[in-house]
């Protein structure tokens, strides 16, 4: 019995099949006054009131996370943000100017694009010396960073490009063998990496989480895709494809130039260096 007057958030499911959006609002709201910070709880009160009609509603609390993240250097989710007020209305294409201003506010900004990718190597440098391990909100700015290494005049056109892809438990991502075709950056949830043993069997070689990327070899490269990943939970990620930035890069070059230097930063944590480790290479 569900409690009277008193929706619970491990009813929501059962009041969403009925289309009781007003417990279904009530019951993530109280939810999000334990844990403010979750994503997917957000994401959720945004859907929700978009599947009640609301969709003023919706859109304006997209958005207002979406500043809110971009503010605070979450790049990555911003974007995820936008792309869900372009779901609910597609006329809105200004989205992609105002998240190029804001990042471009919170970049190391009014710098030649040459002294900033310098800059961020040293910074990288400097937090390779230091002890301890990276927390989970430093890695996803981190990874969020890579958007501010852009020309700015490149980066409206870099963020219409990408796509917000979700995926379910167990569903598969990227196949081991198949060709690939672009890179993705974990906003929110966590993948399993696997790769083919000597006898044909999926070994697991990792977990990643948000702020993590994979693919970037098969985008900069076109070489097939090095391993399997599935999603271990609910996922979103950000995707980029090899066809949107050949475009981009006709027009601006310095974007195929900051993919590159981002693979050269990271070469030793990517998937494909984890499976060269494992195999002994």
């Amino acid at each position: 019995m569900f409690g009277f007057n008193k929706p619970r958030f491990e009813h929501l499911d059962k009041y969403l099949a009925n289309k009781d959006y007003d417990k279904a609002l009530t019951a993530v709201v109280s939810e999000l006054k334990r844990n403010p910070s979750q994503f997917n709880l957000l994401l959720r009160q945004a859907e929700i009131l978009g599947l009640a009609g609301d969709r003023d509603r919706a859109i304006a609390l997209y958005k207002e996370l979406a500043e809110s993240y971009a503010k605070d250097g979450f790049f990555a989710k911003a974007i995820a943000l936008y792309k869900k007020v372009l779901k609910f209305d597609p006329e809105q294409e200004e989205v992609h100017s105002e998240l190029a201003r804001l990042i471009e506010e919170q970049a190391k900004s009014h710098l030649p694009l040459e002294e900033r990718l310098a800059m961020d190597q040293a910074e990288r440098r400097a937090e390779n010396r230091q002890a301890g391990a990276p927390t989970p909100e430093d890695k996803e700015r981190k990874a969020s960073a890579l958007f501010s290494a852009f020309p700015m005049e490149a980066l409206e056109d870099l963020l219409a490009s990408t796509n917000l892809r979700s995926y379910q438990e167990g569903d598969i991502i990227v196949t081991e063998g198949e060709e690939g075709h672009s890179l993705f950056l974990l906003v929110s949830g966590e993948v399993k990496v696997f790769t083919r043993g000597e006898r044909g069997e999926h070994l697991l070689l990792a977990e990643l989480g948000a702020g993590d990327f994979f693919g970037e070899v098969s985008l900069l490269t076109g070489k097939p895709r090095t391993a399997t990943i599935t999603a271990k939970s609910v996922v979103n990620a950000i995707e980029l494809t090899t066809k949107a930035v050949d475009g981009i890069a006709a027009e601006h070059p310095g974007v195929r130039e900051v993919l590159e230097d981002f693979y050269e930063s990271r070469a030793q944590a990517t998937v494909e260096a984890v499976i060269q480790k494992m195999r002994g290479n």
